[in-house]
């Protein structure tokens, strides 16, 4: 070490913050997302739609979406999230989508679909077209009435 290197200490690479959540943060997050979960099943099965919740506590290598649903030829598979501000799908969720789907096959119409309940502003829809990441923001997307109208449509997505 030089006399230089003494008087001006090289400085330290800017670290990231990272916040620590308490257990009670956590369970209130996972219980959000949990009721946002059943909140689509109910408003899928109000629209005649079969739907079931899949409850997967850990995150799974399995192609398994949050939600699914079946009406007449169509199956939809759903990643729900529920946040404050935007809610990020990265290409590994989308992928389970996609993989999911693809084992439904006899399904002529397949929709992988990216749903988002942000806090006290509501849902927020996409359905995801190519295996990518995908953003959802407060008043970027389709409602649910435009949802409702693109998966109506009889054309194959997947």
């Amino acid at each position: 070490m030089s006399l230089r290197d003494l008087a001006e200490p090289k400085k330290r690479p800017r670290q990231r913050y990272t916040r620590q959540l308490t257990r009670r943060e956590i369970r209130a997050m996972k219980k959000r997302g949990y009721d946002a979960e059943r909140e689509m099943v109910h408003m899928l099965r109000d629209e005649g739609y079969d739907a079931i919740r899949i409850p997967v506590s850990a995150p799974s290598k399995e192609p398994l979406p949050d939600v699914f649903a079946i009406k007449d030829d169509a199956i939809l598979a759903v990643e729900v999230k529920s946040h404050v501000r935007y809610a990020y799908y990265k290409k590994a969720q989308v992928q389970k989508l996609f993989e999911f789907l693809h084992m439904h096959r006899i399904y002529p119409r397949r929709y992988p679909v990216l749903a988002a309940k942000f806090k006290y502003k509501g849902w927020w829809f996409d359905v995801a077209e190519k295996l990518d990441d995908y953003t959802l923001k407060i008043n970027k997307g389709l409602t649910w009435n435009e949802l409702l109208a693109k998966i109506s449509k009889p054309q194959p997505t997947v």
